[in-house]
């Protein structure tokens, strides 16, 4: 006989009735939390506009398409993985895609569509979606690309999967590019010894004149090259590390995929050093075609030299300190590259100012004459040019 029988059975029922509430209650408190919507793209300029007369769609204005009946946005799903279409009509709506109807959208009920699903059904990688109302005026409503993610387990194996790979990638970027330069200045001591000791000569900062007659006027022997080379590679790594540190200025850095696999790393720092390189020797021919026109024929050559020599002791000792900063406090701080920029414009007025010293002691030319000159062959070249390959986003 079990004692309290009685009692036991009404606090039973009692036990049972709030294991039920609570049970509902953490149900609903999962589902609640389980899934979690987050926007990856606002397309609310990307909208497209049909133009009969041209037979195409063009961009969206305001002012000219605000009273057309029929909007249209163009999706792909190359770039938004497992994503959805999200809309919320602000009022009755027949959705088009490629011209064939595909549903009535009411107004205020938020619909989602798989951009995978649709894409694969109409055996495309992109589609036109087209809202049409014969009282639509101006925008359809809200839309945005948006990605669902788990709050709980999902989201933060995403976010630590994201820091492995960031990290990964930081890792990887410093590593090879240290082993990459330390194996071109190998190369370049080992194999041109004589140009190593002249281009790391840090006492030539303060010497305008060079006893490395044979250096300066063959700008384009092969050791010159190489150290151009060297010069266009450093900046090409300056370029990237500010793509994946910022993931502005350049399409290449949307996509994670791009810069976290070998191959299309490689590809744009090659392109990025070829591009540095091309700037370089515009700028040789840019000193010789204004140095003739200001009547300053001995001083292009040596203005090169000099030039290249004061780039690649400034690049690599930048390089070095922010690789060298950024592995002691690890991948997750986020140099502040805004002051590296600021730096660089300080450069480039140190160098000003110094140039014009020296050429106002060793040559009698007039003054505006050498400002123009300089303004010219440096500040344009490497504040419009380097600067805006390196630092696109604050240009």
């Amino acid at each position: 006989m079990i004692p309290f029988i009685k009692k036991s059975a009404s606090f039973h029922a009692l036990v049972l009735r709030w294991s039920r509430f609570f049970l509902w209650a953490f149900l609903f408190t999962t589902s609640a939390q389980a899934a979690v919507w987050k926007p990856l793209h606002s397309i609310e300029k990307e909208w497209l506009v049909y133009q009969s007369s041209w037979n195409s769609f063009l961009p969206y204005i305001p002012s000219q398409h605000y009273a057309y009946h029929s909007k249209s946005i163009q999706l792909s799903n190359r770039e938004y993985y497992q994503a959805y279409l999200t809309i919320k009509p602000k009022e009755t709506y027949h959705l088009f895609i490629d011209g064939a109807f595909q549903r009535k959208l009411e107004k205020g009920e938020l619909i989602r569509f798989s951009l995978d699903s649709l894409l694969k059904e109409h055996h495309k990688e992109q589609v036109i979606a087209t809202f049409y109302s014969s009282t639509l005026e101006g925008l359809p409503g809200e839309l945005s690309i948006d990605k669902k993610f788990d709050q709980v387990i999902a989201q933060n194996r995403e976010v630590q999967l994201f820091l492995n790979r960031a990290s990964g990638v930081y890792t990887h970027f410093f590593t090879l590019g240290f082993l990459a330069i330390l194996a071109f200045l190998g190369l370049l001591f080992a194999g041109f010894n004589r140009y190593f000791q002249v281009y790391f000569r840090f006492s030539d900062w303060v010497n305008w004149e060079s006893k490395e007659n044979a250096i300066v006027k063959s700008p384009f022997s092969l050791a010159n090259l190489y150290v151009l080379f060297i010069l266009s590679f450093l900046i090409a790594l300056m370029a990237f590390y500010n793509g994946i540190t910022y993931r502005s200025g350049d399409a290449f850095f949307v996509n994670e995929e791009n810069y976290s696999t070998l191959m299309p790393s490689l590809w744009f720092i090659f392109s990025r050093t070829l591009l540095a390189y091309l700037i370089f020797i515009i700028q040789y021919f840019i000193f010789q075609l204004f140095a003739n026109l200001f009547k300053l024929k001995s001083v292009a050559n040596l203005h090169f030299f000099k030039s290249i020599q004061a780039n690649i002791q400034f690049f690599i000792l930048v390089f070095i300190s922010i690789g060298l900063y950024a592995v002691y406090r690890g991948p997750a701080y986020s140099i502040d590259l805004e002051i590296v920029s600021y730096l660089l414009n300080a450069y480039v007025i140190i160098r000003f100012v110094y140039f014009t010293q020296v050429f106002n002691k060793v040559l009698s030319v007039n003054r505006l004459s050498l400002y123009a000159y300089l303004i010219i062959t440096e500040a344009i070249v490497i504040l419009f040019g380097i600067r805006e390959l390196i630092f696109p986003q604050y240009t």
